[in-house]
């Protein structure tokens, strides 16, 4: 897995890119804890992501309740095998997804 930041002055994109799989969990949650450190407006852009395994979800939805009293987590660009995973879970009407 790979991930890509690209901040600008309102938001922090992330392009994870590879597999998020267990293994690869703590450098994504890292990631995303470093981004929210700098902005409360996350993007994750998925379209060079091929597969998310549960405890990737995981670190999603708990990113999601730390933003719910101010902030926004929007997903972008998810390819169909990953957006099955949203949609089979019911995360695909929790999250702000484009």
């Amino acid at each position: 897995m790979e991930i890509v930041k690209s901040p600008t002055e309102s938001k922090i994109t992330l392009c994870v890119k590879g597999k998020l799989s267990a293994a690869a969990v703590p450098e994504f949650k890292a990631a995303v804890e470093e981004a929210l450190g700098e902005s409360q407006t996350l993007v994750l852009d998925f379209k060079d992501l091929d597969y998310m395994a549960s405890a990737g979800l995981r670190v999603l939805v708990s990113v999601r309740k730390r933003l719910s009293g101010g902030g926004s987590l929007t997903l972008i660009n998810i390819r169909s095998k990953v957006r099955e995973v949203f949609e089979v879970t019911g995360l695909d009407e929790v999250f702000t997804i484009r």
